[in-house]
C-alpha cells in the first residue's frame, strides 16, 4: 500500500511537472471589426494561412517579448488556420427566429457577409498569449490592405486595357454616324430646295430621327434633328477623347504602382509606395482631365488603407487571461497520480487479480 501511495505522489509530481510545463495553455481570444463579403475573406484567410506570408509579415513586425523559438512556433500555429474565426451578420439561431422575408431583403442588399473576426491565440504565458492575439489582428489587417490594393492595381490595369481595346472602336463608330447624318442633312437640303412650300410646313417637336417615324416628320424638321444629332455624338467623341487622354496618363501610372507592387512586403507599405507613386504623378498633371483621373486613383487607394487600417479595430480586445485553459494544472496533477497509483496497484496484485479472474471462469463452467 505504501509502495502504491509513493508511487502515485511521483504520478502528481509529473503531472505536476507536465501541468505547469508543456501541458500549461492560456487561451486570449478578441474580435476584430472587419466587415468582408464571402470571397473576400475566403481570399483572405487563404494568403494568411500561408508561410511565406507569415514570415514575410515576421520579419518585419514580429510580437514583442518573444524568442526566436516562440516566433517560429507563432508561424506554424499560423499556418494551421485554427486562430481565426469569420462572424457572421446573421447566425443559424438568429435566422430561425426571423422572418423569411426580412432575410432575403437583407441577403439583397448586403455585400458583406461576416462583420468581423475572432481571433484566438494560446501560449504559455497570460501576457504573451493577449500579446499574440492583438498581434494577429495587426497581421490580418495587413495581409488584407496588401490584398485589397493588389487587387485595385490589377483591376486598374485591366481597365486600361479594355479601355484601350474599344475606345478607337467606339469613336470609329461616332464618325460613321456622323458621316451618316451629314449624308441626310445634303439630301434634305436638296428637298427643301425643290419643295420650297416644306419649309414652311408648321415644325414639330423634334424627335430621335434615327427612329421609324422620322418619315411621319416634315422634311425641315428631320433636317433639324439630323443637325442635333451631329451635335449629340460630337459631345460623345469629346468625351470619348477625354477618356483617351486620362488612360494615357494612367497608364503610365499604373505601370509605376505594379512594379511598386511588387517591391513591398506588407499592405502598409503597399499604401505608402501606392501613395507616394500617385504624389509623383500629380507634379506631372497638364489638363483637368488628368487631375480628375488622378484624384479617382487617390481616392481607390484611401478607401482601401482606410477600411483596413483605421476603421477595422478590435471591438473586444485581447484580454491577459486570469487562468489556464483545460486541463489544468491541478487536473493533470491529479490524473498523473491516480493513473500511476492504479496501474501500480494492479501490477502489484496482479497475480490475486489473474487468480480472481480464473475463480470466476471455473465458477461460470461449473
Amino acid at each position: 500500500m505504501i509502495v502504491v501511495l509513493v508511487v502515485a505522489l511521483a504520478g502528481v509530481g509529473v503531472g505536476a511537472t507536465l501541468g505547469y510545463g508543456p501541458l500549461l495553455r492560456y487561451k486570449s481570444e478578441g474580435v476584430l471589426s472587419l466587415e468582408m463579403g464571402t470571397a473576400e475573406y475566403k481570399r483572405f484567410a487563404e494568403l494568411a494561412v500561408d508561410a511565406d506570408t507569415v514570415r514575410r509579415f515576421v520579419a518585419i513586425s514580429f510580437p514583442a517579448g518573444m524568442d526566436s523559438q516562440r516566433i517560429d512556433q507563432m508561424v506554424s500555429n499560423v499556418t494551421k488556420g485554427i486562430w481565426l474565426k469569420p462572424l457572421p451578420k446573421v447566425s443559424k439561431a438568429d435566422a430561425k427566429e426571423l422572418p423569411d422575408g426580412v432575410l432575403q431583403i437583407d441577403k439583397d442588399k448586403a455585400q458583406a457577409v461576416y462583420l468581423g473576426l475572432r481571433l484566438t491565440h494560446k501560449a504559455a504565458d497570460p501576457d504573451e498569449t493577449a500579446k499574440g492575439a492583438t498581434w494577429l489582428g495587426a497581421y490580418f489587417k495587413d495581409v488584407a490592405t496588401r490584398e485589397a490594393l493588389r487587387e485595385q492595381v490589377s483591376r486598374w490595369a485591366a481597365e486600361n486595357r479594355q479601355f484601350s481595346d474599344r475606345a478607337v472602336e467606339r469613336k470609329l463608330k461616332h464618325e460613321f454616324d456622323i458621316e451618316q447624318a451629314q449624308t441626310r442633312i445634303k439630301s434634305l437640303k436638296q428637298l427643301v430646295s425643290s419643295y420650297p412650300e416644306a419649309a414652311r410646313t408648321e415644325f414639330r417637336q423634334v424627335v430621335d430621327v434615327r427612329k421609324d417615324n422620322e418619315k411621319f416628320m416634315s422634311p425641315m424638321s428631320q433636317l433639324v434633328g439630323a443637325e442635333s444629332e451631329i451635335i449629340e455624338v460630337r459631345e460623345k467623341i469629346q468625351k470619348i477623347d477625354r477618356e483617351i487622354q486620362q488612360q494615357v496618363f494612367a497608364k503610365a501610372l499604373v505601370a509605376d504602382a505594379e512594379i511598386a507592387m511588387n517591391d513591398t512586403h506588407s499592405g502598409g507599405e503597399s499604401a505608402i509606395k501606392l501613395s507616394e507613386v500617385i504624389v509623383r504623378f500629380s507634379k506631372l498633371v497638364k489638363t483637368e482631365a488628368e487631375r480628375e483621373k488622378l484624384s479617382s486613383l487617390a481616392a481607390d487607394v484611401s478607401q482601401i488603407s482606410a477600411r483596413f487600417l483605421t476603421q477595422a479595430q478590435f471591438i473586444a480586445n485581447p484580454s491577459v487571461p486570469s487562468r489556464p485553459e483545460n486541463p489544468r494544472p491541478l487536473m493533470v496533477m491529479a490524473l498523473a497520480g491516480l493513473l500511476a497509483g492504479l496501474l501500480t496497484a494492479i501490477f502489484l496484485w496482479r497475480g490475486a487479480i489473474k487468480k480472481m479472474v480464473f475463480q470466476n471462469e471455473e465458477t461460470r463452467v461449473a
